[in-house]
């Protein structure tokens, strides 16, 4: 569900010219860890890691428990889920650019998470359910809440040029094709 709504918030295209829509792509290279709360459980919490490189357009996700890890190219509309333990990628059509404005964002606030100001906007996730995400000005995702649970909260926000070899789909690992 986490990953279904983070691609939900980070597939919309960048628009800056708009007040009244956050720009939900970084501007700039950027490396976020997260906290991301285990549902089920009380203070327990596990780290995810997000990489963006804004000159590939594209997004890496460690994910934090299957040993797993996405990069998501926007540039060529590709998605490829790489599992290191089984050396295979499962290649997948990227989710479609909605414009920002079919997102539904309606300004909610200000706050600051990680000590970075943000606005908070309200939307809704793929699946319908009202979410309020925290956008930062240069389009960093810093928290993202489903009425009072956190889905996911910033503990680090590192700007700086992200290597293309982050980025890199594995040469020698069995690929396998999705959906097309």
């Amino acid at each position: 569900m986490i990953r279904a709504f983070l691609l939900g918030l980070v597939t919309a295209v960048p628009c800056a010219w708009a007040a009244d829509v956050p720009v939900v792509q970084p501007t700039h290279d950027v490396d976020v860890t997260y906290k991301v709360p285990v549902p089920g459980t009380e203070n327990t919490a596990l780290l995810q890691r997000l990489r963006w490189s804004a000159s590939l357009r594209r997004q890496r996700v460690d994910l934090p428990t299957s040993g797993s890890w996405m990069v998501l190219d926007f540039a060529a509309h590709r998605m490829f889920l790489i599992r290191d333990d089984t050396r295979t990628i499962l290649d997948l059509p990227a989710p479609p650019d909605p414009p920002p404005a079919a997102a539904g964002f309606a300004r909610a606030g200000e706050a600051v998470v990680a000590g970075l100001p943000c606005t908070l906007w309200r939307t809704r996730d793929s699946r319908g359910g009202e979410t309020v995400a925290c956008y930062a000005s240069d389009g960093v995702l810093l928290r993202a809440t489903a009425g009072p649970r956190v889905l996911m909260e910033a503990v680090s926000v590192h700007d700086g040029p992200q290597g293309a070899d982050v980025f890199e789909v594995p040469a020698g690992y069995v690929r396998q094709e999705g959906n097309r």
